[in-house]
């Protein structure tokens, strides 16, 4: 497309003017010289000469000051561009919060370090920070920034001679250093005291992978290792340092096996529900039964998948089956019988914000009365989050009572069961083995008994532990004295 001409066209450079101005001049006196008397057209061509020439100095002067205006205009600009470049490549290796290298820095060296010469000598620690989505929850981002400059500022201190110290993003960092592990261990103890956020003392702990580097052919074999280590410290139970082992490789080959496995078993239908007896200890009637997931056609104990189920995120749409199946089954049963069915939730499910809403509708699409179901819950779920125990009061008014599962193993504090919708404490299994008539057990059924909470004792096994419950004032009961789980075509009431 053709510009269109500026309304107001820039003036021309006050040195080119002059000059143009002498060339016309000059070339005016030689056409006048013409026409006068020798003498005076001799006089009058010296002029003209001395007038081209000065034109011709300005005209050099022009050209010399547009060419220096050019040179400087080009200096700039490669200026503006190296300066771009240096902060192009910075973004793209820095992380912007802490100034550390990035997850793409990290890789490239890890990548030279493994066509080095000599790979083995280099040792490589992935980090998490334990507990801090709560800091950036309950004291929001910026705090949650300042934390992790905070946090970078120490591993600077503590490892000066780290080869690279990355931060890959959320709460994860990386080292990677020459030498052995025993200055990761050092600094990472630096991580344990509080930290100044937002007015508050924040404290926080550390979960950590140490890796050689050594067989692995890339960094993202590194990178997977020390992956397995830190996955490892985690399960293990935080706050701790593991190194990596080759048995964790396989380990994890049977993870993935395992959920692959999972996940074609909910689609073909292979779980199944078992169901445990509740027993009234006055009169040892059956009351309820809890809900219990199995999976037969795998042959994996419960212990082993649900973890995994949790893991892989599979963990919601199971317990949204074994919800709506043990509604079907108990329906029957709380019509004959008026046996209720208990089922447990996840954490997960807990989350979704249309939980109740999703119970209620299950309830009426099998025609389970409210009444019939008992959700149980943990303790570190119920204590979690004010909305999950507002989704819990909702489901309360409609009838549906609440119960905390494998009760004093979890929150070290009781003062939560006063205003949590709370209807049933079952007591853990352990507090029943170490005997009945413990210290322990006398308080919490005695504190049931003042907030008006039923209570139901787990792994009663013996007819002994049973009498001493109902003695010590302990409504219901749960075990093997009663009942294995069994399917629901082999339950008797």
């Amino acid at each position: 497309m053709r510009r269109k001409p500026s309304p107001h066209p820039r003036p021309a450079p006050m040195v080119g003017r002059p000059a143009a101005l002498l060339a016309v001049a000059g070339v005016f006196l030689v056409a006048f010289s013409l026409s006068v008397p020798a003498m005076l057209q001799q006089a009058l061509s010296g002029l003209a000469m001395l007038v081209a020439l000065a034109a011709a100095g300005a005209a050099v002067l022009l050209v010399r000051q547009r060419s220096d205006r050019l040179r400087r205009s080009l200096a700039s600009s490669s200026a503006r561009s190296k300066g771009l470049e240096r902060e192009l490549r910075q973004r793209a290796t820095r992380d912007p919060v802490t100034g550390l290298a990035n997850r793409r820095q990290l890789t490239e060296r890890l990548d030279r370090v493994l066509t080095g010469a000599s790979p083995p000598g280099f040792t490589v620690a992935l980090l998490d920070l334990d507990g801090f989505k709560d800091v950036n929850d309950t004291l929001g981002h910026e705090a949650g920034d300042e934390l992790l400059k905070q946090v970078s500022h120490r591993l600077r201190a503590a490892l000066p001679d780290a080869d690279v110290l990355a931060r890959l993003g959320d709460d994860e960092f990386a080292v990677v250093w020459r030498g052995a592990s025993d200055a990761f261990e050092a600094a990472f103890a630096q991580l344990r005291p509080s930290y100044p956020v937002a007015g508050r003392q924040v404290h926080l702990t550390g979960s950590a992978g140490l890796v050689a580097v050594g067989d692995q052919r890339s960094s993202a074999d590194v990178l997977r290792d020390a992956d397995l280590a830190l996955d490892a410290a985690k399960t293990a139970g935080k706050d701790r340092v593991v190194r990596f082992e080759p048995d964790l490789r396989a380990a994890a080959a049977r993870h993935r096996e395992l959920a692959s496995g999972l996940r074609r078993a909910l689609a073909a239908g292979e779980f199944e529900l078992h169901y445990q007896p509740v027993v009234r200890l006055l009169d040892e009637r059956v009351t309820a039964v809890e809900a219990l997931l199995r999976w037969p056609a795998g042959g994996v104990p419960p212990l082993t998948f649900i973890p995994v189920a949790e893991a892989i995120g599979m963990i919601v749409p199971l317990g949204w089956w074994v919800l709506r199946q043990a509604c079907t089954d108990a329906k029957a049963w709380f019509e004959r019988d008026g046996v209720a069915v208990t089922v447990n939730v996840s954490g997960h499910q807990l989350r979704e914000e249309d939980f109740a809403e999703r119970v209620l509708a299950v309830l009426d699409e099998t025609g389970l009365p409210p009444a019939a179901l008992v959700l149980e819950l943990t303790e570190s779920v119920l204590v979690d989050d004010a909305e999950r125990t507002a989704r819990l009061g909702l489901l309360r008014e409609r009838g549906v009572r609440i119960a905390v599962d494998d009760f004093g193993t979890g929150y070290s504090s009781l003062a939560y069961l006063v205003h949590l919708p709370v209807d049933i404490l079952k007591i853990d299994r352990t507090f029943t083995a170490s005997g009945v008539d413990s210290t322990l057990m006398k308080v919490i059924l005695q504190l049931a008994e003042g907030l008006s909470l039923h209570t139901v004792a787990e792994g009663v096994e013996t007819a002994a532990q049973a009498q001493a419950l109902k003695a010590l004032g302990c409504q219901y009961a749960q075990g093997y004295l009663y009942s294995r789980p069994v399917p629901a075509a082999q339950l008797s009431f």
